[in-house]
């Protein structure tokens, strides 16, 4: 073992004004908060990797913009060269050509205007699919959100703007008399592209959201993505588009540009330096979620190999962790696919989740064959559609009550308000919520509901004891044997002291009964962590929230993990012509420190946003949340179809247009 000191304290670079006064940006170069600790060489190696490779980004001067280049910072920059507009078009008179480097929604509404107005719009061919057919893509994605996996960031238009010309790699073209060469450069977005162009001396390229001035990027929830080559899927593919990313990036500083002109954030003043920050910033919080993660169990070394080098490289050095012990489940305990069954010395059962018609059917054999007399209880543990597809039919199949903590009972009551992976839309009709510690009395069992934030945010366990047996935690799926299932970015793993992981290890670790063994609803064991395991697995996670809140420009790095931070409620809600709806904005600070919000609703075709709520202010304290009504009418013409409502929200540095969404389905009125 090797014993290191590490500094205890933030070193933070002073802010600077960017772009001659335009609008400041702080800009933070912080070193890791570490600890002393006690680290493996493997481990001392990924941190060093982090520290040594990436270090904080010095403090530069604004870059010199070249003659013929106008840049004005904003939301989303606007850019101009001659009569072409990059991104944002500001001056519409006399604009040839609008550039687009990708399809989010942000950037398409900025340059709506202008291309509605005659300018030509260019675009990478792999944004084709999202600038047109989004009324067909909203209208789909209705039943498509249910039982959801591939993991995709939806921040879609809400409306089709087709490019005049779509772009293919290496494509060189004409715009405004302007000479510019396409780089498909998918990484933050599977369909980003870069243009490069040379203007008044200098090569300029124009990366979209590809990477964030001092080798940062925006969020890292836009990286989830499936890993082909490992036969890792998107919702198991954490940051799974850092491989094509590292490459992207590789791809523009091997044209050696001058200058990087992003789609939002400061000018880059220092192209490959920043290049080089950002690919050794992932590269190490790539090795650290690695060493630390539940699927070693379910795949394999080598296909967790094959994920690593997609983006640390052939050879590259992987830390595994060791299994925990483990044994056999109990004989009161019977293991059904992604269903526990705890059976009662009196021949009743009680069941832990209902995920499908196989262990729907199962449960109804073991019935019909007197294997047990009743099930007289079902607890869910999370929302997920493997352990709830089936609950429905089993209470009305059984008469039996349904339980959960209280973040889990919602969704199963009403899932049409929600959009998280892999919903149900099959909505449970009773619902008891438990809170956070309260107990019960079932047979000779007494059950203790925790709300238990591990694999996903809305997630409960369940503690069970019974005389003549170490007690049993019920974790749904935020153990394995080898560590941590934080392998979906869109599953709200908050990383703070009361939430999340961190609230889950505090909870193993200390708040229960000696001796405690964990189960996984996948896994037919017990199965319990020692100190020294335990201790990894924390060290571990808290050196990548440093890595993380490095590696993003928010002051806390739960804005860059959690999309949820701003999101509209109910997602989905159906009305008729002429009906007034409510929506609330459910908003959440993250930052330790009060925050200001800007909120400016968009009804879009059909629907009527309230005077009320067309200009909100609200200021929340650290780690506060609130809901804030809306109130909006359906237009008395709308025409039947998804409608979608979005939200703009502007706090602090950060001005975000159209940034979450909700959808309204248009019914045909009364005849």
């Amino acid at each position: 073992m090797i014993f290191v000191f590490f500094c205890e304290s933030p070193i933070a670079a002073p802010e600077k004004e960017a772009f001659a006064g335009l609008f400041p940006v702080p800009v933070s170069a912080k070193m890791p908060v570490m600890h002393a600790r006690f680290l493996a060489p493997a481990g001392l190696f990924l941190f060093l990797l982090f520290v040594i490779a990436a270090p904080p980004a010095k403090t530069q001067e604004t870059p010199l913009l070249p003659d013929g280049l106008s840049f004005r910072a904003g939301a989303v920059n606007a850019v101009s060269i001659g009569k072409v507009a990059v991104y944002h078009p500001v001056d519409r008179s006399a604009l040839e050509a609008v550039l687009l480097t990708h399809a989010r929604r942000d950037l398409v509404e900025a340059a709506r205007p202008a291309a509605s107005g005659g300018a030509s719009l260019f675009a990478p061919e792999p944004a084709r699919e999202f600038l047109e057919g989004a009324e067909e893509r909203w209208n789909a994605w209705w039943d498509k959100r249910f039982n959801y996996y591939d993991q995709q960031v939806t921040q879609w238009p809400t409306a089709s703007l087709p490019a005049g010309r779509y772009l293919a790699d290496g494509e060189t073209f004409e715009a405004g008399g302007v000479t510019f060469e396409a780089l498909l450069t998918p990484g933050f977005t599977r369909e980003g592209a870069t243009y490069l162009a040379e203007i008044g001396g200098k090569r300029v390229a124009f990366t979209g959201n590809l990477i964030w001035e001092g080798g940062r990027v925006f969020d890292l929830y836009s990286f989830q993505e499936a890993i082909q080559d490992a036969k890792i899927g998107g919702y198991h593919g954490y940051a799974g588009r850092f491989g094509p990313w590292i490459e992207s990036l590789r791809k523009v500083a091997a044209e050696k540009p001058d200058l990087i002109v992003p789609s939002r954030g400061p000018v880059i003043g220092d192209p490959a330096g920043d290049i080089d920050r950002a690919i050794a910033r992932a590269q190490a919080i790539y090795a650290n979620y690695i060493s630390t993660n539940a699927l070693h169990w379910y795949f394999g070394e080598e296909r967790m190999r094959t994920a690593l080098e997609k983006v640390l490289g052939a050879g590259a050095t992987m830390e595994s962790p060791p299994f925990c012990e483990h044994v056999d489940l109990p004989d009161w305990c019977r293991h059904i696919a992604t269903t526990k069954l705890l059976i009662s010395e009196s021949g009743a059962a009680f069941s832990l989740d209902v995920g499908g018609q196989k262990q729907f059917d199962t449960l109804k054999q073991a019935l019909a064959d007197g294997l047990v007399k009743k099930i007289e209880g079902i607890w869910v543990t999370h929302l997920h559609n493997d352990h709830s597809q089936a609950v429905r039919d089993a209470q009305d199949a059984f008469d039996c009550p349904v339980y959960g903590v209280k973040e889990v009972a919602d969704g199963l009551a009403r899932p049409g308000d929600f959009f998280t992976p892999g919903l149900s839309a099959n909505a449970v009709a009773r619902v008891t919520a438990m809170k956070d510690g309260e107990t019960m009395k079932w047979r000779e069992y007494t059950f203790t509901a925790r709300f238990f934030p591990g694999q996903m945010h809305d997630h409960g366990g369940l503690l069970v004891e019974r005389e003549g047996h170490d007690p049993v935690f019920f974790i749904g799926d935020s153990f394995s044997p080898s560590g941590l299932d934080d392998y979906c970015l869109m599953n709200q793993n908050l990383m703070r002291e009361d939430d999340g992981y961190l609230r889950c290890l505090r909870i193993v670790r200390k708040e229960l009964p000696p001796n405690t063994w964990l189960v996984n609803q996948h896994i037919p064991h017990l199965f319990r962590f020692n100190e020294r395991e335990l201790d990894y697995l924390e060290d571990r996670y808290r050196q990548r929230i440093e890595m993380i809140a490095d590696f993003v420009p928010w002051d806390d790095p739960n804005f860059a993990v959690d999309e949820q931070w701003a999101w509209l409620f109910p997602y989905g809600q159906e009305a008729k012509p002429g009906q007034s709806i409510e929506l609330s904005l459910e908003l959440a600070n993250h930052s330790t420190s009060e925050r200001a919000f800007e909120i400016v609703p968009h009804g879009g075709g059909a629907i009527a946003i309230g005077d009320d709520a067309k200009g909100l202010s609200v200021k929340l304290a650290a780690r506060e949340t609130k809901r804030i009504a809306i109130a909006a009418r359906v237009d008395d013409d709308a025409k039947p179809g998804v409608r979608v409502v979005t939200i703009s929200i502007g706090t602090g540095d950060f001005d975000l247009p159209h940034w979450c969404a909700a959808m309204v389905k248009v019914n045909a009125g009364s005849e």
